[in-house]
């Protein structure tokens, strides 16, 4: 069990439907997670240039009115900020060989509230980073 009075990892969720956004925080909240809750792409990038405790961000690959895709916003988001992890979902599109960034990790759609807060720890641990 975790230390209550530990800080806890801050994670971004980028996430353009508000019901999956709202559900992805949720999860991310009860598996003991801060979280930082993005719709566009905008709004990622405000947090990300804002906020330096971020250690994970969470994205989804389509972005409904948004001129980049999730795979885009990741190669962008892993160019400036390295020492971030990445996961990337989706339901609908699947990574091609050249999409996901070098150590990014893909986690497809539907998922439950365990299998995201599982595929956020593997995406640490994978950096280093855990609870």
């Amino acid at each position: 069990m975790a230390d209550t009075f530990a800080p806890r990892l801050a994670v971004l969720v980028v996430e353009d439907s508000p019901v999956q956004l709202m559900e992805a925080a949720a999860a991310l909240q009860d598996a003991g997670y801060e979280v930082a809750e993005a719709s566009t792409i905008k709004a990622a990038q405000a947090h990300l240039a804002a906020r330096p405790e971020l250690v994970a961000m969470i994205a989804d690959v389509d972005l409904t009115g948004e001129p980049l895709s999730g795979f885009t916003l990741a190669k962008a988001v892993a160019a400036r900020w390295p020492e971030l992890a990445i996961l990337i979902v989706s339901g609908v599109e699947w990574p091609g060989m050249d999409q996901m960034p070098m150590g990014a990790r893909f986690l497809r759609k539907p998922f439950s509230a365990e299998g995201l807060a599982k595929g956020l720890r593997a995406v640490l641990a994978a950096r280093g980073i855990g609870l």
